[in-house]
């Protein structure tokens, strides 16, 4: 896609990050992308703003693992990544919790957010979030990446973990349902 550009979340794009999301109120009900950074009961209590100023504070310290895809200056998507000790509800979930990975197995990095502009949809940005993703992991010396989209027909909305398709097409195989609609999705980069 030309034109694109592609920055890490930072103190210096928080601002862009703050845009983006606020624009959507927070996206997922007011998430901020924090749903996966803390325990279920930390992230009930909090706001939405105060999800917001958790974020933040992630990002000021350089734990905000994340790319922001812009278009002429305009911050449009957005994919969270990190390695696993950054998303610690994913190991208390009971069915990730009762996997048997051997260490061949066990993740170095998880994707576990992926949203676009609801006015840019369909144009190919989230593709270029989560390959930009993929080059920081392998950058930072790769290994096995998870990642857990939903596995839901698509209703208009799709979901911010990114299409079940989306992470195929990329090369992510199928390893198993933890829950109803979430497929563990796994590749080496």
């Amino acid at each position: 896609m030309s034109g694109v550009e592609v920055r890490d979340l930072s103190t210096e794009t928080w601002a862009d990050f703050q845009a983006l999301f606020g624009k959507h109120k927070g996206v997922r009900g007011g998430c901020w992308c924090t749903y996966f950074r803390c325990a279920s009961a930390e992230f009930d209590d909090m706001t939405k703003e105060s999800r917001r100023s958790f974020h933040e504070g992630l990002a000021r310290d350089g734990r905000g693992h994340g790319i922001l895809v812009y278009d002429a200056g305009c911050p449009l998507a957005w994919c969270q990544f990190g390695p696993p000790q950054a998303f610690p509800r994913i190991d208390r979930g009971r069915a990730y919790g009762k996997l048997e990975l051997p260490a061949w197995e066990r993740p170095q990095w998880r994707i576990t957010c992926l949203f676009v502009d609801k006015q840019r949809r369909r144009q190919g940005l989230s593709v270029v979030a989560l390959r930009a993703a993929l080059a920081r992991i392998e950058a930072r010396g790769g290994g096995v990446v998870e990642a857990f989209p939903l596995d839901i027909a698509y209703t208009g909305q799709p979901p911010h973990t990114g299409s079940v398709a989306l992470y195929a097409r990329e090369g992510f195989q199928a390893v198993t349902r933890l829950g109803k609609n979430v497929l563990l999705m796994r590749r080496r980069v």
